[in-house]
């Protein structure tokens, strides 16, 4: 089989390498493939696709990523170069549509919501007053990027007024203000790593002293654990829900039971792999080949 691993980085990057290492270690041809070289044509006989001046010939895709902070115009592009390869027939993992339900982190809270997955109360709007009032209502929230990772960026706001100027520079900035309410933890959340319908790996996530945000990049320590089997099935059922094939979801434990906080569709795993030892590209991989093998 012939997969193609994709991503912005005209290099590969370190999770792209490990990707390519699993690929070629189940037998399989390998090759890296950056946005920029990917073309798809409208043609009379049909859509062609191809990496640079060469055809675009893969049976399948690891989609790594929409990119980091393109304009819209960029992001529109490639939304629609990535729906031109589905068209084809061509199968991503994840599919672009799971890919942008985890990518707005509204959105995300949202579908889950829906479909009965505890999740914070949470915020989206242009509207000062209304962040104002919620902040001193709720106490304490967090303020995040509607598109962000690894913890950049959020704030914890425990003052309505100190909010309220935050607020005003996202608005100042054309940004949507978007914020959840505080949920106290033990000093940590879990992560858990979804291929299809199991849990393959999961850690426990600490925060670092006189911190509150557990993400490994920001200093979070890391161990080993073994979800009960209702943890399982709640972290199964959010990557069914947002229509990936793979997901990074972070749980929150609370005195109510668990609540989801968000799924990251293009989640980073050297961490994982550290913490528990598993393969996880080997994993993802060999979903993917049974997946289009069906």
């Amino acid at each position: 089989m012939k997969i193609g691993v994709i991503h912005e980085s005209n290099l590969p990057t370190p999770s792209s390498r490990l990707l390519i290492e699993a690929v070629r270690k189940l037998g399989h041809e390998s090759y890296y493939m950056p946005f920029s070289y990917i073309s798809v044509r409208i043609d009379k006989k049909g859509l062609i696709l191809k990496i640079g001046s060469k055809p675009l010939d893969i049976n399948a895709g690891l989609l790594r990523s929409i990119g980091f902070a393109p304009s819209f115009e960029q992001f529109m592009g490639r939304l629609a170069l990535f729906m031109g390869i589905e068209e084809e027939g061509i199968y991503l993992m994840n599919p672009i549509q799971g890919l942008l339900n985890a990518r707005n982190k509204f959105i995300t809270l949202l579908r889950l919501h829906r479909a009965g997955i505890p999740v914070p109360r949470s915020l989206l709007t242009e509207n000062l007053a209304e962040a104002y009032r919620l902040t001193a209502q709720w106490s304490k929230v967090v303020v995040k990027p509607l598109v962000g990772s690894r913890g950049y960026g959020q704030v914890l706001v425990d003052n309505a007024d100190l909010g309220y100027r935050i607020f005003r520079t996202c608005l100042q900035f054309k940004q949507f203000i978007f914020l959840e309410e505080y949920m106290n933890k033990p000093s940590r959340d879990i992560r858990l790593f979804v291929i299809g319908e199991r849990v393959v790996a999961a850690m426990y996530r600490y925060s670092p002293p006189d911190s509150w945000k557990t993400n490994i990049a920001q200093g979070g320590r890391a161990e080993p654990m073994k979800p009960p089997p209702e943890l399982e099935e709640l972290a199964v059922k959010t990557t069914e829900v947002l229509g990936l094939d793979y997901a990074g979801v972070d749980v929150l434990e609370s005195n109510e039971g668990y609540y989801v906080l968000e799924a990251n569709g293009s989640p980073g795993f050297e961490g994982l792999m550290k913490v528990t030892g598993i393969n996880i590209p080997l994993e993802i991989v060999s979903y993917l080949v049974e997946k289009v093998k069906r």
